[in-house]
């Protein structure tokens, strides 16, 4: 096991593709890992305090990381606890493990990813499990679980997997879905827009483009584009 320990307020974003993989390697790999602050590469250990644990994949992030982007990027298995809040891009890519945030996530939480678990105790902000721009697939498998709320553009482009909110969120929920499942357990915004599969279920009040047509156990559509995903109200 690895524990990291900011040594300072960040005054800039750390860009640090930090996963469980870091916890199997000696300290004096861990200290000279290198990441981005600001427009700078520096060693892990100029920012961090590091304390390692024996050899268990796990990484436990103690602190204020919400300035820190990219952490569990891609990983494939192994555990990270964050112990505060995290910053964006967090659980990029990954296709296997589990991370925990016990405070609140930036945006794009879980972007792209395709296995795995996300479990955020606080609040997220916007794009969670979304594709980046110019890319034609968001989340494709795996499960993202909010406890508080969330923003704007949840699950766009999804293609799999899903993604589940205890609270409210914002606007533009499952826009141009593919497959895969949304649960809003509050209210939203606008849902589905140029969905195409998938479904979404909405336990508070939502916003229904004309463009969903009624069925037995709630709308299906978007009909605008040919869409065959399901919106019920639970």
């Amino acid at each position: 096991m690895l524990i990291l320990k900011p040594k300072k307020d960040f005054e800039v974003s750390v860009e640090a593709e930090i996963t469980p993989d870091l916890a199997e390697k000696s300290e004096e790999e861990i200290k000279n890992f290198e990441v981005w602050y600001g427009k700078y590469k520096v060693k892990l250990g100029e920012l961090f305090e590091i304390k390692k644990e024996g050899d268990e994949k796990k990484l436990v992030l103690e602190g204020d990381f919400s300035r820190v982007k990219w952490i569990g990027r891609g990983m494939p298995d192994g555990e990270i606890i964050v112990k505060g809040s995290v910053g964006a891009h967090c659980g990029a890519f990954m296709s296997g493990g589990k991370i925990v945030v016990e405070g609140n996530a930036d945006d794009w939480l879980g972007a792209e990813m395709s296995g795995g678990e996300i479990v955020v105790k606080g609040n997220a902000k916007n794009l969670v499990g979304c594709a980046y721009y110019g890319d034609l697939e968001g989340m494709k498998g795996g499960k993202i679980l909010i406890e508080g709320n969330a923003g704007n553009y949840i699950g766009e482009k999804m293609a799999g997997g899903e993604i589940e909110i205890k609270g409210n969120a914002g606007d533009f929920v499952g826009t141009e879905m593919k497959n895969g499942t949304i649960i809003v357990h509050g209210d939203c915004g606008f849902v589905g827009g140029d969905m195409k599969g998938g479904t979404i279920k909405i336990g508070g009040k939502f916003d229904l483009l004309p463009s969903f047509k009624k069925a037995e156990d709630g709308w299906v559509g978007d009909i605008n584009v040919g869409g065959e995903g399901k919106i019920v109200k639970i």
